[in-house]
């Protein structure tokens, strides 16, 4: 079937008014104005006020089948900063699947037809910059072990059992790949 120019000027013009419909939907400004706020989005949509109250998950979806940037961002909020939303009791399950593949590092899916390679960057840029989220690791340490950690960490510069962990992990590191010809390689 051949298009006139005449039909694609009346269908371009049919989409631009759907979509300007869509821009004026309270659901759509109040998402893109807490991403705004939050410094995540540069808008130049008329009438769109920065918002500091958190907005609905279900919204910020919504929005993103509007405004794709939103949907990229998605999944990094939702990890690095959920206090932007205000989260369901019982999340969907492709939002839950794809939160629990970038808190625990594995192979990420696709997010509503955004691919990983799409949303994964913007996990370091949300929240605390240049930073990943932490993975949660649990280990079973003897009684002795607890105390030590607790002695280490009131004798050094740590806030927590984690960063004297953290500390004795880079020290055996350093100490090991002096000695070690096999950790050079492996780096």
């Amino acid at each position: 079937m051949t298009h006139t120019p005449n039909d694609l000027q009346t269908r371009a013009r049919k989409r631009h008014r759907a979509l300007r419909r869509k821009h004026r939907d309270p659901r759509f400004r109040s998402v893109i104005g807490r991403f705004v706020e939050e410094g995540l989005l540069e808008t130049n949509i008329e009438g769109i006020v920065p918002r500091r109250q958190p907005v609905r998950l279900d919204d910020a979806l919504w929005a993103g089948t509007v405004e794709p940037r939103v949907m990229e961002l998605l999944p990094a909020v939702l990890v690095k900063k959920p206090s932007l939303l205000r989260l369901p009791k019982e999340l969907p399950e492709d939002v839950a699947e794809v939160m629990h593949a970038i808190r625990h590092g594995k192979p990420a899916p696709s997010f509503r037809g955004v691919p990983p390679e799409q949303y994964l960057p913007w996990v370091t840029q949300v929240g605390r910059k240049g930073r990943s989220p932490s993975v949660l690791k649990s280990f079973r340490f003897r009684h002795d072990d607890v105390l030590r950690l607790a002695r280490l960490r009131h004798g050094l510069p740590a806030r927590s059992d984690t960063e004297v962990i953290r500390m004795a992990l880079e020290l055996l590191e350093a100490s090991t790949a002096k000695s070690s010809p096999v950790a050079t390689q492996v780096e």
